[in-house]
């Protein structure tokens, strides 16, 4: 016969995977088997309510009540009472051996019969929890103890007066303060001898001490008073200047989180935000992860919880016997994980591979339609592996999808590229580049020979005209990139023409990408080698026109810059205070990545008030249809293929091919500007011009209007 800790085992994985008629069946037949363990009963009916099944553990605390009462176990009684009043808050037969039980266990103690007042538990109005809380909460009030008010902070309680019905305590702003026990028991938290803020009153020079004897100690006396959990920033705002010296706290809690990690009463997390856990007993690493893994309910947990036993792997005795069992659960995951969902499916055979289960990788790889998408999925280290299989295997891919691409494969597989360079050409002439292409061609058209024919103003061209109309996110990359390649603006204007020249000048410094400091910059590069474009420094003949926007992206972009200015800005300067009390500056990585922040911020703070400068708000409401215009729908027909489609011509800031929104400083739009119902248009397609013509021209409807 199974023993009560294999029972409690099971009903402990029952719990965890949710199976909550299982764990009622097996306490049901336990207590059939063993009904004189009532203690052991009760125990797993705490469980069961902390796994938040307050009506099952109700329930079964009304099955386990009469024979805790019968058997004299009154504190266990009310435990179960307390329980069932959680399920069923209002139930009169109850409520009066609520009153009962706190009468049997008290019945020395004078307070019991003002506390029982007081809590209001003979109240048919007063919920049984609310008045269970006030019982508890006045009970614990005994001389000496102590207490917390959110307002006035730790108090010591100094004498109890049943007969007028009030508690005298000492706070640090009144030492001889009387209250009300009502008013006690809704505004005091009664707190232990070892709370830690407690012992930061009573004994602080003890806990300096155990700082610095056992750090260890000290982090459990914080989560015990924080119930059994905190964050790394919470514990941080209980110790550090009080306990422990702030300049010495990241030292110490680096220190001290090496110390827990070893120990199995403690679950320390990966990511800062997520808490340090006191368990409730000691679990080893290997156990712990081959659990969690057992009742995790998708793939993707199920891959990083091996990847965490594959950490650990070459420190266990019984490597093999695990790993077969992580590859099996990683196997019958993966055949229940549907085909479409590569990227999971991908990570999922890579690990196995790192199991030693056979290779699986290349069956996934085989089914890939968009392999972009796909790879944006991938953690970086599968992203590699994934590149590497997929060039052996079929490397067309990544020809074929150049233009989706991330600059950083598209350095991983630049020798598969130069089949594609017509295309490339053409992508850059039409100005249908990405800004990741773009971005790769900047840092290699002057080292790659089959690149030459793009090393011209063309490409120059291009770039401005994505930092017109890219995501913010692309156009801090395309910008960096030029600033970055300090020879690449001259390199790409060496044989051009005067015109040309100062064609590109002026594009420079009215690209509403570019904030003053950069145009001026990039201009300076410009005149260093060709001294006549200085006029449009001397003269500013540049005028730069209004951007016409809709009222709904002038806000996005207001709030932005708010954002910016009142949070950003100044979370990031207590950064910079923080990061340099951490002394050498020359060798200060936190400093270091807090300064560079603030140029981004900075920069991104500049660019968007030029932009919100030149920005002219409308809500499209005059918009005209005899012509195209901003504000107007267009349909046109494809000559080439028949193939109808709407546009919808809109603010600058305002873009979402998906629904056909494009704005207005878009080629597209350009192409079609002023022009009547059916008229002909040559745009840039993709890999080609094309032919439009315009079918009918609307007034974009508010349903388009609300999705900006």
């Amino acid at each position: 016969m199974p023993s009560t800790h294999e029972h409690h085992e099971t009903f402990r994985i029952y719990l965890a995977q949710r199976k909550w008629d299982e764990a009622q069946s097996l306490w049901l037949d336990l207590a059939e088997q063993l009904p004189e363990q009532t203690e052991f009963l009760l125990i797993l009916i705490k469980e069961v309510a902390d796994a938040g099944q307050t009506d099952l553990a109700g329930e079964l605390a009304s099955l386990l009540s009469p024979s805790l009462k019968s058997a004299g176990k009154h504190n266990e009684w009310l435990y179960a009472l307390k329980l069932q009043a959680n399920a069923t808050p209002n139930d009169k037969a109850i409520r009066a051996q609520l009153i009962e039980a706190y009468q049997q266990i008290y019945q020395n103690d004078p307070r019991i019969k003002p506390i029982l007042a007081v809590a209001q538990l003979d109240h048919l109005r007063t919920p049984l929890p609310t008045a269970i809380a006030r019982a508890d909460t006045l009970l614990a009030f005994a001389v000496g103890s102590f207490c917390q008010h959110k307002s006035w902070g730790i108090g010591r309680v100094k004498s109890f007066d049943a007969s007028l019905n009030r508690v005298v305590l000492a706070f640090p702003h009144s030492p001889e303060h009387p209250m009300q026990l009502n008013y006690a028991a809704d505004s005091l938290v009664p707190l232990s001898a070892e709370h830690i803020e407690v012992r930061k009153l009573a004994d602080l020079a003890g806990l300096k001490q155990l700082a610095s004897s056992d750090p260890v100690a000290l982090v459990r006396t914080v989560l015990v008073s924080s119930h059994q959990a905190a964050s790394a920033d919470r514990i941080e705002a209980i110790l550090s200047g009080s306990v422990i010296p702030a300049t010495d706290w990241k030292r110490w809690w680096d220190n001290a989180k090496k110390l827990l990690k070893r120990d199995s009463h403690f679950d320390v997390p990966a990511k800062k935000t997520e808490p340090v856990v006191l368990r409730s007993a000691p679990v080893s690493q290997q156990d712990d992860l081959l659990e969690t893994f057992r009742v995790a309910p998708s793939l993707g947990q199920r891959i990083e919880i091996a990847r965490q036993f594959l950490k650990i792997v070459g420190e266990l005795s019984n490597a093999d016997l695990l790993r077969q069992e992580f590859q099996d659960g990683l196997l019958e995951a993966l055949k229940k994980t549907k085909l479409d969902r590569y990227g999971d499916r991908l990570e999922a055979a890579f690990t196995l591979e790192d199991l030693g289960a056979p290779p699986s990788a290349a069956e996934v790889l085989a089914g890939i339609r968009n392999l972009p998408a796909v790879l944006d999925e991938l953690a970086a280290p599968s992203q590699k592996r994934a590149i590497a299989a997929l060039r052996a295997a079929d490397p067309q891919q990544f020809v074929k999808h150049l233009n989706a691409l991330p600059a950083k494969t598209l350095e991983n597989v630049a020798d598969l590229l130069p089949t594609a360079a017509d295309r490339i050409g053409q992508l850059v002439q039409n100005q249908t580049a990405s800004a990741e292409l773009l971005i790769w061609l900047c840092r290699n058209v002057s080292t790659r020979n089959w690149l030459a024919p793009v090393q011209n103003p063309v490409l120059l061209r291009a770039v401005l005209s994505a930092l017109e109309t890219s995501s913010a996110k692309d156009i801090r990359r395309l910008r960096d990139v030029m600033f970055d390649e300090e020879t690449l603006l001259v390199d790409l204007l060496a044989n051009a023409g005067t015109d040309v020249v100062r064609d590109i000048a002026r594009q420079i410094l009215a690209n509403p990408g570019l904030d003053e400091l950069d145009r001026r910059s990039l201009m300076a590069r410009l005149v260093k080698e060709f001294p006549y474009v200085q006029d449009f420094l001397i003269t500013k003949t540049v005028k730069e026109a209004p951007l016409i926007v809709s009222w709904a992206s002038l806000h996005k972009r207001r709030a932005e810059l708010d954002e910016i200015i009142k949070k950003r800005i100044p979370e990031n300067s207590k950064e910079i205070g923080v990061a340099r009390s951490y002394g050498d500056l020359r060798e200060n990585f936190e400093f270091k990545a807090a300064k560079e922040t603030q140029k981004v911020l900075m920069r991104r703070r500049a660019e968007l008030e030029i932009l919100l400068s030149r920005a002219q708000a409308t809500d499209f409401a005059d918009t005209k249809t005899d012509v195209v215009g901003i504000g107007t729908s267009v349909t046109v027909t494809d000559l080439a293929s028949g193939q109808t489609q709407t546009y919808h011509v809109l603010g600058a800031w305002d873009s979402d091919p998906v629904r056909g929104i494009i704005s207005y400083p878009a080629a597209l739009a350009q192409a079609m500007f002023n022009k009547k119902v059916g008229d002909t248009v040559e745009a840039v397609g993709e890999t080609a011009p094309v032919k439009l013509r315009i079918d009918r021209i609307e007034k974009t409807t508010t349903d388009i209007l609300k999705v900006l």
